[in-house]
């Protein structure tokens, strides 16, 4: 089950060498690793609307400013969503080390 979910949330996968040997502690740091990762993305995106909403900003004539900054805004939600799932994943993983001793 953590690796569909895994699958679903991030846009890569955890080591399959740590899976394979059960390396709870290292697949935490890895799913961390990988929500701050996505956090940057967010940040990416939320400077992309700011600078897409400036009056300055003249998109191409194929598109108009609020198509991009709603682009943008769906990526903010997938890539926040993702972030807060490889955080409970990381949680998740963090309890099963401290639960094998």
């Amino acid at each position: 089950m953590i690796l569909l979910v895994a699958a679903t949330a991030c846009s890569t996968a955890p080591p399959r060498e740590m899976i394979e040997r059960n390396d709870h502690p290292g697949l935490a740091t890895w799913y961390e690793q990988e929500a701050a990762r996505l956090r940057g993305k967010v940040e990416e995106m939320q400077q992309m609307v700011a600078e897409y909403a400036k009056p300055s900003y003249q998109p191409s004539p194929k598109t108009t400013k609020w198509e991009l900054i709603d682009h943008c805004h769906v990526f903010i939600k997938y890539y926040a969503q993702a972030a807060e799932e490889a955080e409970t994943l990381a949680k998740l993983h963090r309890q099963q080390e401290k639960a094998i001793p």
